[in-house]
């Protein structure tokens, strides 16, 4: 997507996915520098929940690969083992919290099981980050069912933040959040990646948040990235495609068995 002189914290090089001989994704290509921020928007089944899993290490490559600090850490011969997909962290659409843990447990769950950490010092990381988040310790004694689809989305957020990744990968932060609520949530996810130096990639459909999120904005369609740039660039683009989409046009290229 641009050029670096210093070596890009998240490289991905021509990556590809089928599943059952079908094409989910081809040649998709972009790096970004420490500290940055992408959003990539696209319609529901383009590929970009795929594409993360792909980055993230969970799903293997057909072809292509994905580095870290130069290092590869994917390519299509095996997927990332648990130690490199400790490089990043995953905050899910739907929060995927444990039911039966307190809030408290739920952040320190990664502390405890990919790093290994001890109860106590699973437990005091998980409220060092819920604190970074604006959740007390009186708080972190509830439990998910207690508290707000908006908050679960909070504390997600905190227990990926529990293991140090050097990336962060949102899969649709703002989904099922009232329009205040996501504004929230889109501040707090900026103030961690810019407090924590964190490189983030953003899947959405949401205009608004991916407006406020990226440093730059991609979109998906037909399983490759056909346009990029900046946020204020994203409604004054030539791109029919791009114009179709971001504006919610019914007529346009983009048909709805696209």
């Amino acid at each position: 997507m641009s050029d670096f002189k210093e070596t890009p914290r998240l490289k991905v090089t021509d990556l590809k996915k089928s599943f059952s001989n079908k094409v989910i994704l081809h040649n998709v290509n972009f790096q970004l520098s420490k500290g940055s921020s992408l959003v990539i928007i696209g319609g529901s089944g383009s590929g970009k929940s795929v594409l993360i899993k792909c980055i993230s290490g969970l799903y293997a490559l057909d072809q292509g690969q994905i580095e870290v600090d130069g290092k590869i850490l994917t390519s299509r011969r095996n997927g990332a083992d648990a130690m490199q997909r400790r490089n990043f962290g995953f905050m899910f659409q739907n929060a995927a919290l444990f039911d039966s843990m307190n809030l408290i447990e739920n952040v320190a769950f990664g502390a405890k099981h990919a790093l290994r950490m001890t109860h106590k010092a699973a437990r005091n990381l998980a409220l060092e980050k819920l604190s970074l988040v604006g959740i007390s310790r009186r708080m972190g004694n509830l439990y998910p069912s207690d508290i707000s689809t908006g908050l679960r989305k909070v504390i997600a957020l905190a227990r990926t933040l529990t293991i140090d990744p050097q990336v962060v990968l949102f899969d649709e932060p703002t989904t099922g959040l009232d329009p205040l609520m996501s504004k929230k949530i889109d501040k707090l996810i900026l103030q961690c990646i810019r407090s924590q130096s964190l490189t983030a990639v953003t899947i959405t459909h949401d205009m608004s948040s991916a407006m406020r999120l990226g440093d730059r904005v991609a979109m998906l369609y037909n399983g490759t990235l056909i346009w990029s740039g900046k946020p204020d660039n994203l409604f004054k683009t030539d791109n029919e495609l791009v114009r179709q989409f971001t504006n919610g046009y019914v007529d346009g290229p983009i048909s709805f068995k696209d």
